[in-house]
């Protein structure tokens, strides 16, 4: 004997599709914001500031000398944002770019052949030399 009717019986069937829609659908978003908070935007999206490499330096400035034993290297022009490297006091570094008191700065490649990039705070620098143009 069949207690439900075909219409509840369609019902029930759509139901448990739009509850498994949902669900897979909140699955999906959790685990796309999660995997931004693994790895950062640029790294895990397609980010245009990835291929800033291949722009000119800064008319103002082409390399910057760290004047302050407390200078590092950060991932985003941002005073909280993740510590790269303790930058050494003395060290001239090329400027890629320049973001109002920020300094995008490239590294040379460290002993693997490792590159890194990161921002740099103007307050522990100095200019070191100047562009003509």
């Amino acid at each position: 004997m069949n207690i439900l009717s075909d219409r509840e019986t369609k019902m029930a069937t759509i139901s448990k599709k739009i509850t498994i829609g949902l669900f897979l659908g909140l699955f999906l978003a959790n685990w796309i914001l999660g995997m931004t908070l693994v790895f950062p935007p640029e790294i895990f999206f397609f980010d245009k500031t990835l291929h800033r490499s291949l722009q000119a330096p800064s008319a103002e400035y082409d390399q910057v000398r760290v004047i302050k034993s407390n200078a590092v290297l950060r991932i985003k022009p941002k005073n909280g944002s993740v510590i790269i490297k303790k930058l050494p006091l003395g060290a001239l570094l090329d400027v890629e770019e320049v973001q109002s008191d920020w300094f995008k700065i490239k590294l040379p490649p460290d002993e693997d052949g490792f590159v890194l990039t990161g921002y740099l705070h103007r307050s522990f620098t100095e200019k070191a030399s100047v562009l003509h143009e």
